[in-house]
């Protein structure tokens, strides 16, 4: 019991990917684990016989794993690792001699035989191989031409890669069976992961990350705010172009908290610290966010299509930006 307590720790996508490996549904995962359960987290793989290892540093936040049953697959994991690294170092030699071609195939054939590692649809990882990492915007891109932006099925977001499609039928098959593997822990962690899973998602990028958000009765509410809703919105629209949407909002802790120099009055990382609480939250979609702590005023994210795709490429800049999404399980739609 003490155990799926603190399963529940972990954000609700690396439960998943983390029973779906207890369960032999998925060879490998790398999740994301925080700090205060971090002790916990290990001495948990070692008492079910799970190869694990930090993939890189721990931050202030938090400790990326990498888990497995079979010390092969780590052994692979742990040699790919150090040749991307050996790779980067040699990249810019390597576009001396041939316009960067044999360091984009390199990258490929890696994409190709991770995406096997981790037991994703081949054909999910062919086009995330072909079309790089902003393709994960584009089944976002089709949900939203088939007005289907309010109704993803729940199985697209209990898987962890970039679906090649918003009609992957492979996505949704693994999804379910990711989800069956919860369910075999415990019925009560799956009922905690559907509910996470239902939640409405705000999107930096269609696909990519994301903070989950739970929709307050201004009403309700007004008094224990210092921010008013009059307030927020004058102070968003002279930030932000038309149209823009408002919505007051509890956010949850996210998957993964991000830190970056910021640029006054930007605030750019995404998801921060500071965007967990009570918020008030303004986008204009498909090009920029600005959220405000709805309790103490303070900023907790600014940012804008043209501070931040300059910096990222002109291949992330989407329709799919900036938008809210919801879920529906199976047969409600």
């Amino acid at each position: 019991m003490q155990d799926l307590e603190l399963l529940a720790k972990l954000h609700v996508r690396d439960i998943i990917s983390l029973a779906a490996v207890l369960k032999g549904e998925k060879p490998a995962a790398s999740l994301v684990v925080p700090l205060e359960a971090k002790d916990w987290f290990e001495r948990f793989c070692e008492e079910r016989g799970l190869v694990r290892f930090e993939e890189r540093p721990s931050d202030a936040y938090q400790a990326w794993f990498f888990v497995c049953y079979d010390e092969e697959i780590a052994a692979l994991k742990r040699r790919m690792e150090e040749f991307k690294l050996s790779l980067a170092t040699v990249k810019g030699k390597l576009a001396t001699f041939s316009g960067g071609k044999a360091y984009g195939e390199v990258g490929k054939a890696l994409t190709v035989v991770e995406g096997a590692m981790y037991g994703y649809p081949e054909c999910c990882v062919e086009s995330y191989a072909a079309r790089g990492p902003a393709s994960r915007a584009r089944a976002y891109e089709e949900f939203l031409e088939r007005g289907r932006d309010q109704a993803i099925p729940i199985e697209f977001w209990a898987v962890a890669h970039a679906p090649c499609s918003s009609d992957c039928r492979e996505t949704v098959e693994l999804g379910k069976r990711y989800l069956d593997a919860v369910s075999e822990l415990s019925e009560s962690l799956r009922e905690h992961v559907e509910s996470r899973l239902l939640l409405p998602r705000f999107y930096q990028t269609g696909g990519g990350r994301f903070i989950e958000i739970e929709p307050l009765d201004y009403d309700r509410v007004r008094g224990e705010l210092a921010v008013s809703r009059e307030e927020f919105e004058r102070d968003a629209r002279a930030r932000l172009p038309e149209p823009v949407e408002v919505l007051l909002c509890e956010v949850p802790r996210p998957y993964v908290l991000v830190t970056a120099r910021e640029e006054p009055p930007y605030k750019v990382a995404f998801p921060n610290p500071d965007m967990i609480g009570t918020m008030w939250l303004a986008y204009t979609p498909g090009y920029g966010a600005y959220m405000v702590n709805a309790r103490t005023g303070q900023v907790a994210l600014y940012i804008t299509s043209d501070k931040w795709i300059p910096k990222v490429g002109e291949e992330w800049r989407s329709v799919s930006n900036f938008r809210v999404y919801k879920a529906v399980k199976s047969g409600a739609v």
